[in-house]
């Protein structure tokens, strides 16, 4: 009777034991965090009266960076991406939506459309970002994004380009949280997309 008592007693430690063990291997869920780039103009002009039809091609971002997690530059051909923290959907997303929104608002055109639209345009832009992430690799870290812009005419059978330019624009970072990225980046698309929109109303053809 003591024996069996005893063996009873040994599994029921085991049996504890193993559950403390198990317990032990439970980590707590990972905790991601997501942001969105939210590039607003300010104030809405009122669209040009028989002014031209743009319609907004999807913007194109090189692979380095067209994923949701944030990427980081580290060295001179160092990059990482961060697993917790990500865009709410991807840079080209954001790039393309807000790009739409700001010259739909800037009262350069009659109407600005997507290019899915079965409405022929007068004009199409074709946005290609080379560059989209955080540079650590010197301190203090900084925003940087690089992008080109090609303006086709499509009233013409050739579909000539009319203006084509590359910009680029580096802000510093405040901080070394990822909220603070999103800030400098935000900062450099604005600063981009103000540039291209004063470009495009000096245009002859857009007068």
């Amino acid at each position: 009777m003591n024996r069996r008592v005893l063996l009873l007693g040994l599994c029921a430690l085991l049996l504890a034991a193993l559950g403390g063990c198990m317990g032990g291997l439970k980590h707590p869920p990972v905790e991601k965090r997501h942001f969105d780039l939210q590039v607003k103009r300010g104030e809405a002009k009122p669209p040009r009266a028989g002014g031209p039809t743009l319609a907004v091609r999807r913007v194109m971002v090189s692979p380095r960076y067209d994923g949701r997690e944030m990427v980081y530059r580290t060295g001179p051909t160092d990059f990482s991406s961060d697993f917790y923290n990500l865009y709410f959907v991807s840079p080209s997303q954001m790039l393309g939506q807000d790009l739409r929104q700001w010259l739909a608002q800037s009262g350069v055109f009659g109407h600005v459309l997507d290019s899915a639209t079965l409405v022929r345009p007068d004009l199409t832009l074709e946005t290609n970002a080379a560059v989209f992430c955080g540079d650590y690799s010197m301190k203090p870290g900084k925003a940087v994004v690089e992008m080109q812009f090609l303006l086709l005419d499509e009233r013409d059978p050739d579909t000539p380009v009319v203006f084509s330019r590359d910009y680029r624009r580096e802000e510093p970072l405040t901080g070394g949280e990822p909220r603070d990225l999103v800030e400098g980046l935000r900062r450099a698309v604005t600063g981009i997309y103000g540039d291209l929109e004063n470009d495009l109303r000096a245009l002859p053809a857009l007068r």
